[in-house]
């Protein structure tokens, strides 16, 4: 602090005492000595420091951590620090941790095995099931078991049961191993399905986290759609009932549906697509949709 300001300080010091002692100046008043003395303490908090430490990192450094880091998922801040000396850019572990930490905040890093990255390396071979229940005329509860394969959101299996047992859930296993074998079928905990006996088929089981079921959520919302699309607009009075409604409601979900994650297509294709001739309707559902087609010339 300079000497002007140390004197312009005490000067204001003094104003202030005369007022605590009732003795004010006619020509200020407390405010503007209360004002006086913020800034006073303002100006020497903002002094500016000698020591400025080191440079801040340039965009461009950031933008190229964040470049070898989702190139490269299996990097941690160390060998990308190493990278980076290749280049002549010499920093820190510590300062790389702490730019990746940044980017992992504001979403630009993803988890290197996150469950989204799991998934889509294993389209191929990766399956889903679950069950879901319905309740026809009588008070029965009927159990239907369903599983997906997530590639094409395809129901390749179901089952109905009012027991929905270990010895059912092997007649469905079983049909799944023949069908597919040396895939992995991911399941919840809940019922039967966490603890049957997995380790006696040729194919993988990967159960999620209790209480996650949006690590399920293809799954999840397989059941939202039967009911929304069907189920909730019938009164079903028999098994057979049943039976037919939920492999109707399959063939339209597998076949005519558009699929949100599959771009707005169906997962199969009942006529060529064309962009000419006769617009046709077809009932399906027992009338609940309608499938829309052009007519071949």
């Amino acid at each position: 602090m300079t000497a002007f300001n140390i004197f312009r300080t005490i000067f204001e010091l003094i104003l202030l005492i005369l007022i605590i002692n009732n003795k004010r100046p006619l020509f200020v008043s407390p405010k503007t000595i209360l004002a006086k003395w913020k800034n006073a303490v303002a100006r020497h908090c903002s002094h500016p420091h000698k020591n400025k430490g080191r440079p801040s990192l340039s965009n461009e450094t950031k933008l190229l951590i964040l470049k070898l880091k989702k190139e490269n998922p299996l990097w941690g801040s160390r060998r990308i620090r190493d990278e980076l000396k290749k280049l002549s850019i010499d920093i820190s572990h510590e300062t790389v941790s702490k730019v990746l930490q940044h980017f992992r905040k504001t979403g630009d890093i993803q988890p290197s095995f996150s469950w989204k990255r799991f998934l889509s390396s294993h389209w191929n071979s990766l399956f889903t099931c679950d069950f879901f229940t319905i309740t026809i005329f009588g008070m029965i509860t009927y159990y239907v078991f369903f599983i997906i394969k997530l590639e094409t959101r395809e129901i390749i299996q179901f089952g109905l049961t009012a027991n929905p047992d270990i010895q059912f859930l092997r007649n469905q296993f079983s049909a799944f191993e023949y069908e597919h074998p040396g895939s992995m079928l991911i399941h919840d905990n809940s019922g039967e399905l966490k603890w049957f006996p997995y380790q006696q088929y040729h194919f993988k089981d990967i159960a999620i986290m209790p209480y996650s079921p949006n690590m399920n959520a293809y799954a999840e919302r397989f059941v939202r759609s039967v009911r929304q699309d069907c189920l909730n607009h019938f009164i079903i009075f028999t098994y057979g009932q049943l039976f037919r409604i939920v492999t109707a409601y399959v063939d339209y979900y597998n076949n005519y549906r558009p699929h949100q994650g599959l771009k707005g297509i169906p997962n199969g294709s009942p006529e060529p697509r064309q962009s000419t001739g006769t617009i046709k309707q077809k009932p399906l559902l027992f009338g609940l949709h309608n499938h829309y087609y052009r007519e071949a010339a």
